[in-house]
């Protein structure tokens, strides 16, 4: 890992954001310019592993051509030969040798937390008016990434970024994404690549993916942000993908009894098994959920209130 005040490619790391099996992200400072980004490394033993890398890579070429202000914007990419405990006085005195192969890539800065802090937890009721919001942000980007013929494969909280104020969303993490005329099978040797809670049933049983796949996902994450869970909640991966494929689809008013009984027929068509039976784009199914709630009240500790959303048209 690199420590505030490494450098990396004419960044300069200022702190440790997080990271996953592959890879870190950092907060980092862009030498030339003094520009803030998000700076993200594969891991040194990931390098060695093709799969990681072309993950890595085609992460970012998809991504860079996309231009949304609620998709998180990539600057630059590449590979360097560095070793991960340079420091600026190793660097200049050449003190450590070279470590060949570490890819990076910078991006967008968003200052601010996974859009999982939506997500009730306990007696909490959802905040449905910033859910709206967000959602119908998170929609206009994937319509218009559909647009561009790209799939995102895997909506999901997690890849939703929101910034301090929580009022703008950003989608981002491009690692699996494909191209729409991309015939190759996406189940690979019973292998599945996304988060199997909204993952679609068409992707879990490797079937050709379409625009309908990624509102399959936004579905699922709109209907954790508003009830607490997905809509599959189990015990094993093997009993979540079953559900995904063949269990009926789950009534949101199950969850929240406060919730209005449209919009129980508004999530069982966007969570169709069938992809043509679900809403022709994201924001379709959206600007429905938005109009299902307007003026609904929300069960407070305190007496409920109510909110209004102007329309989205």
């Amino acid at each position: 890992m690199f420590e505030a005040g490494d450098i990396l490619a004419g960044y300069t790391v200022e702190a440790y954001l997080g990271g996953g099996s592959t890879a870190d992200v950092y907060r980092a400072r862009r030498n030339d310019d003094g520009t803030l980004v998000a700076l993200k490394v594969l891991h040194t033993d990931a390098t060695s592993y093709e799969r990681a890398r072309d993950r890595f890579v085609r992460e970012f070429t998809i991504a860079s051509m996309l231009r949304h202000r609620h998709i998180v914007a990539m600057y630059g990419h590449g590979e360097v030969d560095s070793h991960p405990a340079q420091r600026p006085t190793a660097l200049q005195s050449g003190a450590y040798p070279p470590s060949p192969g570490t890819l990076w890539m910078s991006m967008q800065y968003v200052d601010g937390p996974q859009s999982s802090v939506l997500i009730p937890a306990g007696p909490a009721e959802p905040d449905v008016e910033t859910i709206v919001l967000i959602a119908g942000q998170i929609a206009d980007a994937l319509d218009y990434a559909h647009s561009q013929d790209i799939l995102h494969r895997d909506v999901k909280p997690a890849n939703i970024l929101l910034d301090g104020d929580r009022r703008n969303a950003y989608l981002t993490d491009f690692g699996i994404a494909q191209l729409v005329d991309d015939a190759k099978p996406l189940a690979r040797n019973g292998r599945v690549e996304g988060s199997i809670a909204y993952a679609s049933p068409e992707l879990l049983q490797g079937q050709q993916l379409s625009p309908a796949t990624d509102l399959y996902g936004l579905a699922c994450t709109l209907f954790e942000w508003l009830t607490g869970q997905p809509p599959f909640p189990r015990a094993t991966t093997f009993a979540i993908t079953y559900a995904q494929i063949r269990d009926p689809i789950p009534l949101v008013t199950s969850r929240r009894s406060w919730l209005p009984s449209g919009l129980d027929a508004v999530f069982g068509k966007a969570l169709s098994k069938s992809p043509p039976q679900r809403y022709s784009s994201c924001s379709e199914f959206v600007d429905i959920v938005a109009r299902t709630l307007r003026d609904v009240p929300v069960p407070r500790r305190t007496p409920s209130r109510r909110w209004w959303l102007p329309s989205r048209a």
